[in-house]
Parts: C-alpha cells; structure tokens; sequence
C-alpha cells in the first residue's frame, strides 16, 4: 500500500462529491497517486515508511556518504560493502552513523558496491505536504478533460492554464521538504 497524502474525506469535501468510495471517480482513483509520485519526484526522496534496498554504487571518487531515498531512517538492517571479490558487512557504531540524508560510512570509499537494507520515510505527513495534495490532486482532477491544454475554451472566452506539472503554490509548499542532497 503506497502512502496517503490526501485522504479522500478531504477531496470529497473540497471537490463536493457526492460518492462515498473513490472507486466511484475513475479518474480521482488514478490522479491521487499519480500527485504522490509527482511529489516524490519532486522531493527526490520516497515517503511510504517501508523496509528497503538501496544499491549504490561507488566510483573512483572516494566518498563516505552515502544518499538514501527514504529519510528520515527509523532503522538499518544492513550494509554490505563489496570491493572486487571481498564483501564485508558494516556495524552500525564502528563503522557508520545515520544521518539526515542516509549514512556516513567512517572510512571513505571508492570503487566499491554498497547495498543497504533499511527502514526510512515519514510516519506522519507533515499538513503542508498533505495541503500540497489535496491542491493539486483538486485541480488536475477539475481539469481531467484539458490535460496538455495552454489555454482553454469557454462559453465566455479562454483560461490559460499553467503547464503540465505540480503547481507553483504546490512547489513553494514543499520545497523545504526536498532532500538535502537533491541532485547528488
């Protein structure tokens, strides 16, 4: 089950449907994931609280961070770092600590193979994340039938519309919730 950004109480609400299941709205029950995996785009981190692997694999820069997806981490179940042939498996107080965006190996590494297994994302949505949904879900939802148009007909002229994408507000609302090291 992917995480829930928006309940469907509070786009029922907003929206003024009348249903009570989101099946009942084809088009709700695909765009209210589809805004999640836009903001995780967006944040560059994966939200749902799970269990998961991250591989990562190290060049010939040498570096001991180490970027994982899913912040903040609640645990570690492992690190194994392969070199060439040799693997070796990380203890947490001797040889790395969690930080803020996934882990800090104590030794640098370079050329290296480093899988993770991990628990990490939000427990609890942060309102603003919610509030970023539950805007743009409404409006790709009232704007279904225009999907791709710049400007748009009416009976009493034409609305242009902003390009495909999360919205500017939706963007200002979540920008302090993107990854520390977006882009790394």
């Amino acid at each position: 089950m992917a995480i829930e950004l928006v309940s469907y109480a509070n786009l029922k609400a907003l929206l003024d449907l009348e249903s009570a299941l989101i099946t009942d709205y084809p088009a709700l029950n695909i765009i209210r994931p589809s805004v999640t995996s836009a903001i995780e785009e967006y944040l560059d981190r994966s939200l749902e609280p799970i269990e998961r692997t991250e591989t990562i694999y190290i060049g010939s820069f040498k570096t001991s961070m180490l970027r994982l997806p899913a912040i903040p981490i609640t645990s570690i179940a492992s690190v194994t770092v392969t070199i060439g042939e040799d693997s070796e498996t990380y203890d947490e107080h001797d040889e790395y600590e969690i930080t803020e965006y996934g882990l800090k190996l104590l030794v640098s590494l370079s050329n290296a193979k480093v899988v993770v297994v991990y628990t990490g994302g939000m427990a609890v949505v942060p309102g603003a994340i919610s509030r970023a949904a539950l805007l743009q879900t409404a409006y790709e939802f009232q704007s279904k039938d225009h999907i791709g148009a710049d400007n748009v007909s009416t009976e009493g002229g034409s609305v242009s519309r902003p390009a495909i994408g999360l919205l500017k507000e939706v963007r200002r609302m979540l920008d302090k919730f993107k990854h520390p090291l977006m882009g790394a």
